[in-house]
């Protein structure tokens, strides 16, 4: 199994821990993980903007960041992270994209499934 977790799932995480941050240390347990520098550069620089509230936020991240399967970025289109990131994760045979994003959720990607965190990680756990 390889799973892609998203932007919002990498910032739930370290911020707010549960299910997000279960994914995450589960499927690295099993080496499912895959990653991207887009979402860890994406992912630090939202959590900079988004949860100043919580400055340690950033270094909470990197503890949990994990490169263990990286794919390619996509370039194309580049005002739309989203597209980039799941037409990168759907190179996977067999993947799981593993999103809270509502816009992606809906989105069909062939073989690679779409699911939220907790749907999620009750298929694989």
């Amino acid at each position: 199994m390889r799973v892609f977790v998203g932007i919002n799932v990498w910032l739930s995480a370290p911020v707010f821990g549960g299910v997000c941050e279960n994914i995450i240390r589960s499927c690295t347990e099993h080496q499912w993980l895959l990653t991207s520098r887009l979402i860890r550069d994406e992912a630090i620089s939202a959590l900079e903007r988004k949860f100043a509230r919580v400055p340690d936020a950033p270094s909470r991240f990197e503890p949990i960041w994990h490169e263990d399967i990286p794919v390619n970025d996509i370039e194309e289109p580049a005002n739309d992270t989203d597209s980039r990131l799941v037409a990168s994760a759907s190179r996977s045979k067999e993947g799981l994209i593993v999103t809270g994003d509502a816009r992606v959720l809906a989105w069909r990607c062939g073989a690679t499934r779409i699911l939220n965190p907790r749907d999620a990680f009750v298929e694989l756990f």
